[in-house]
């Protein structure tokens, strides 16, 4: 008797494989650290991005646009290459429901995706107790991509974790909850953007789960028809989306690879060839060939290759210091006790290094301007931010008429003078304040 129960075969190997690789990757990136730092933090309070080693920060956004470009080309690549590659095997959304789909399994019986007819309330209850358990964790784990999971945990046992933190965890919690537990493959079916505009990047050649109709039909019990399609129903069952994927390819379709498995073992078990539902292309099922280098392809792998290089590059470029002036707009200037005029400014720098690093703050022209500040050199620790209130003066012998005068600052390392930044302002003389 063929059985509705979800198919342990290859691709649900794989798939529960590649499962829990993602799972654990998911999960411990919050976790890591390099060089003291997260390997992944948006830490958005403290206006920086940590990414794999690289500190962003707001001025720098231009490498976030990058990398989010970037990944959208490739999965513009993979999926004209190979179809939902994406939403089958990596989406958290799949990873994430199979893993609440399976507790469902075990406690209440679920063919797969769908609860049996009667179940006892205990194991209702039971599940959905093991769900918000499984929804606190990954709430907690997804807070942490935005605040270090160290410090939530530290507060968590103090007690001393503020209202916000509580509420976002909350947030998160139930989110999960509702999105993996009781949304599921929905979210797919319904609001997923990707599955809307998947038939734009899609042509012939793509490699899609698809059903060899010219095999398979027409379809019926063996021996009374000549199709292999016993018409058993079991790819429809096992169906995340619940869609019979006899009808073609249609856009519920997350190519989980379900259906393969099991028309395979049906196959196996009326000892006719398997592949009847398969990895294929329109192009093969035709008997044609599959063309791999195509035009679309050939853009998309050109486009992210520039996006790659332009990174590269840029990245090269980047310097560790930065630094935005900003002038004293209340007062423009100001009249010293022995006659000379003063700006005040405002010097914000960052340390984008890993590392500590002393700067030395200077003013050009030197001969006909002096920096006064409180502190200098300038001690900065590893990816922060420091704002420096410093003060220009102008020396003796300046013309008041002159209005407005540009003036260069320059912050440069201690230990590498060659290593240094500039910024241009403007110094207001009485003459350029009217």
């Amino acid at each position: 008797m063929l059985s509705a129960r979800p198919v342990e075969g290859a691709f649900r190997r794989l798939r529960w494989g590649a499962d829990t690789i993602l799972i654990v990757i998911l999960l411990a990136v919050p976790w890591i650290r390099i060089d003291g730092q997260p390997l992944i933090l948006l830490d958005i309070p403290g206006r920086k991005f940590h990414v794999f080693g690289l500190t962003i920060f707001p001025q720098e956004l231009y490498f976030l646009w990058m990398i989010v470009a970037g990944l959208a080309l490739a999965l513009f690549f993979f999926t004209a290459l190979g179809g939902r590659l994406w939403c089958g095997w990596a989406c958290p959304q799949t990873v994430f429901s199979d893993v609440y789909a399976l507790v469902a399994r075990r406690l209440q019986g679920w063919s797969r995706s769908r609860p049996p007819g009667r179940v006892a309330p205990w194991r209702k209850v039971l599940t959905h107790a093991c769900w918000v358990a499984i929804s606190a964790f990954v709430g907690f784990h997804l807070v942490g991509y935005f605040r270090s999971p160290y410090e939530m945990l530290a507060a968590l046992q103090s007690g001393e974790l503020s209202g916000a933190s509580m509420g976002f965890l909350a947030a998160a919690t139930v989110l999960a909850y509702l999105d993996f537990g009781l949304l599921r493959q929905n979210f797919c079916k319904y609001l997923c953007p990707y599955a809307r505009f998947q038939g734009v990047l899609f042509d012939r050649d793509t490699l899609v789960v698809a059903y060899d109709e010219g095999r398979g039909e027409p379809r019926g019990k063996k021996g009374r028809v000549d199709g292999d399609c016993i018409d058993c129903g079991l790819c429809q069952e096992v169906c995340p989306t619940e869609i019979d994927i006899r009808e073609g390819l249609q856009l519920e379709c997350i190519a989980c690879t379900q259906c393969i498995d099991a028309c395979d073992g049906v196959m196996e078990q009326i000892g006719r060839p398997k592949g009847l539902i398969a990895y294929r292309s329109l192009v093969g099922l035709e008997g044609g060939t599959i063309r791999w280098l195509r035009p679309r392809v050939l853009v998309y792998a050109g486009l992210l290759a520039l996006v790659v290089a332009s990174f590269g590059a840029s990245l090269g470029a980047r310097k560790p210091l930065g630094m935005e002036v900003e002038r004293n707009r209340a007062m423009l200037y100001q009249r010293m006790a022995d006659g000379r005029i003063g700006n005040a400014f405002t010097l914000h720098l960052q340390n984008r290094d890993r590392e500590q690093r002393v700067f030395r703050l200077g003013i050009e022209p030197r001969e006909s301007f002096e920096l006064v500040t409180g502190l200098n050199p300038v001690l900065m620790p590893p990816t922060s931010n420091i704002e420096a209130r410093v003060f220009v003066v102008a020396r003796n012998g300046q013309d008041d008429g002159l209005g407005k005068i540009d003036v260069r600052f320059v912050v440069e390392e201690i230990t590498h003078p060659d290593l240094k930044v500039e910024r241009e302002s403007r110094f207001v003389m009485p003459g350029g304040a009217r």
